[in-house]
């Protein structure tokens, strides 16, 4: 959240922000009062169709599902026929309560590689990193585009306090200023950041709410850059798991990771046999063709505010493409 300066020299004061989620998507992300639905997607990177964003409406097909919406100006690309048929065009719209869009008839392409600020704080941002989009910059020119410089451009003093892999997805935090780098990389030295991950593996396993633990050393060995390998010559790791849903192919596993060590669940999992889907360095060739990207999910954060040492605590759902199908045998947790 955005934080403004009462000129009377009062206390902060919050901007009123409403949630826009587009269905058939996990994407949300914060309008202002009074800012426009483009004007907010933009400001988070959120990358709504080309057609929203040069006027070219007529192929604009994003439709609110609610009354509680001011129009700025009038559209010319909408004609009074497509108004007749109740089409709203969003992008000119300033919202007056939470708004969901309807995104039926648009391609999912539309959304690749956006990110969302999930909460804003003076001290941090917590983002949702869409899978494949790096989170610093790579070696190369075509490496420059990542969640850092993205945000950077929003928030100029914004710096990396942790990474996620290319390939996942989830929540990622970033520090407002080196002070509170300081602060937040110590939290993660620390170890108390909690970290809870989703992964949807190959295999069934038994479902339980008792979790297990994989205790085996990561070695990064470099004649197989990138990936790394259970070898005891590496450092000691350690991450926690249980199932909590499962059929005869496959089990979705609710991860806890307790050290931080390069690709650490991605090793520990096809360590025991159970490799991610769509995991392209260590899954098997069939796993791998289940899905299209990395089915691993940074869904929780958990830990101590450093200034006001109350919790801060975030959380956004995996997506739909980690379900298992209700009609082929599924048992899951109570």
């Amino acid at each position: 959240m955005t934080w403004s300066k009462n000129t009377s020299g009062g206390p902060l004061s919050k901007l009123r922000a409403f949630t826009i989620s587009l269905q058939n998507t996990p994407i949300q992300w914060q309008c202002y009062e009074g800012e426009t639905l483009l004007a907010s997607a933009r400001r988070q990177g959120v990358a709504l169709p080309s057609s929203c964003q040069n006027g070219t409406c007529r192929t604009c097909r994003l439709q609110t599902h609610s009354s509680e919406l001011e129009y700025v100006i009038p559209w010319p690309g909408l004609s009074p026929e497509e108004k007749a048929h109740g089409l709203t065009l969003s992008c000119v719209a300033t919202p007056k309560s939470e708004v969901w869009i309807d995104d039926a008839r648009l391609e999912a392409t539309c959304y690749a590689n956006a990110f969302q600020i999930i909460q804003e704080d003076p001290l941090f941002l917590i983002l949702n990193k869409p899978s494949g989009l790096l989170s610093v910059p790579g070696k190369g020119p075509d490496k420059s585009d990542c969640l850092s410089t993205r945000v950077q451009k929003m928030h100029p003093h914004a710096l990396v306090v942790h990474r996620l892999d290319q390939a996942t997805s989830g929540l990622m935090m970033m520090a407002i200023g080196p002070s509170s780098q300081r602060q937040l990389s110590g939290l993660f030295e620390k170890g108390q950041v909690h970290k809870t991950y989703m992964a949807k593996v190959k295999g069934q396993l038994p479902v339980s709410d008792v979790w297990q633990e994989i205790d085996a050393p990561i070695h990064a060995d470099w004649s197989l850059r990138p990936r790394r390998v259970v070898d005891e010559r590496g450092k000691s790791s350690l991450t926690r798991y249980r199932c909590i849903k499962a059929n005869a192919t496959s089990s979705l596993l609710e991860i806890e990771p307790m050290s931080g060590r390069t690709h650490q669940i991605r090793v520990h999992l096809s360590h025991i046999g159970h490799p991610i889907w769509g995991d392209a360095l260590y899954a098997d060739p069939d796993t791998l063709s289940l899905s299209s990207r990395l089915l691993l999910h940074a869904k929780t954060l958990r830990f101590m505010h450093p200034l006001s040492h109350e919790e801060v605590s975030a959380t956004i759902k995996e997506s739909e493409a980690f379900d298992l199908p209700e009609n082929d045998g599924v048992h899951e947790v109570e």
